[in-house]
């Protein structure tokens, strides 16, 4: 299992580049990414 503190480590990489594209599809997809970080650490959805 991924420890809740590592998963939000790899959830900020990913807003960074959310918030650095205007692509509706990739920030779908790294919102989704993000998602699966937090089921995987055991962490409730966003």
């Amino acid at each position: 299992m991924l420890s809740p503190d590592d998963a939000n480590k790899i959830i900020r990489f990913l807003s960074a580049a959310y918030y650095c594209t205007d692509s509706e599809e990739a920030r779908k997809e790294f919102n989704r990414l993000a998602n699966e970080l937090r089921k995987a650490s055991g962490q409730p959805e966003e």
